[in-house]
């Protein structure tokens, strides 16, 4: 298990690079159909690296505040959109700390191709602490890769192709939504969708009996915040 200096240095400038140059918009732009989105919303990227989700969002929001705890993806998050308006804001800073000082501001938080990054335990913590963030009846969407994928199963057993370094928990949906659960979040919705990439062409063989399950390449999911879930614990 990594620690969480050398998780920081693995998101340092070398990857930030790598990731403004092979990344595209469209993996987060096929999302927006299925967000829940209102003038009077005010939300909260969690894990926003270079602000992505900014072009999508900042017409459709009240305010957008991005969190990172890299202050090179800050740096280029706040490049990247310097002329996106006076209700985008970005803060480099420790994800727990933030929604301590911030509890019950936001009405929705995005965590897009972020939970892989992270280890079960934190990871949990993280979404407690999100949890906390959110006004009641708040919503969380995560967009993330599914583990029962062939090509990540591939990567987990290094057959062909090796994982990401980055990606150190990449779990299937079930896991997914009984870490939301566990920290005080009702699902919503949840569906399995096509590789934003190249790989997409692959989709059509997952409605195939018995062997589609494999080739559902990325979990999206709408959690809602669960206040009779908390009350009770």
């Amino acid at each position: 298990m990594l620690s969480k200096e050398k998780l920081k240095q693995m998101h340092g400038k070398a990857y930030v690079a790598s990731f403004e140059k092979e990344q595209s918009q469209l993996r987060l732009a096929r999302l927006i159909h299925s967000l829940s989105v209102s003038k009077n919303h005010k939300v909260a990227d969690f894990g926003c690296g270079s602000g992505m989700l900014v072009p999508l969002l900042a017409d459709r929001v009240d305010s957008y505040t991005g969190v990172d705890f890299s202050e090179q993806f800050i740096e280029a998050a706040k490049r990247k959109n310097q002329h996106s308006g006076s209700n985008i804001n970005f803060v480099c800073a420790d994800i727990l700390t933030f929604c301590s000082d911030n509890q019950a501001v936001f009405d929705l938080a995005f965590a897009m191709d972020f939970s892989e990054h992270v280890y079960d335990k934190e990871w949990l913590d993280i979404l407690k602490a999100i949890n906390s963030s959110l006004k009641e009846g708040g919503k969380l969407y995560i967009h993330t890769p599914n583990a029962d994928f062939f090509l990540e199963m591939m990567k987990k057993h290094n057959f062909i192709v090796k994982q990401f370094p980055e990606h150190i928990a990449v779990r299937d949906l079930q896991s997914n939504c009984d870490l939301l659960k566990s920290a005080g979040f009702a699902i919503g919705k949840s569906e399995l969708i096509a590789h934003y990439n190249v790989l997409k062409v692959l989709h059509p063989i997952s409605f195939v009996p018995r062997i589609g399950r494999y080739f559902k390449a990325r979990i999206f999911i709408e959690a809602v915040k669960d206040c009779v879930s908390l009350e009770s614990r």
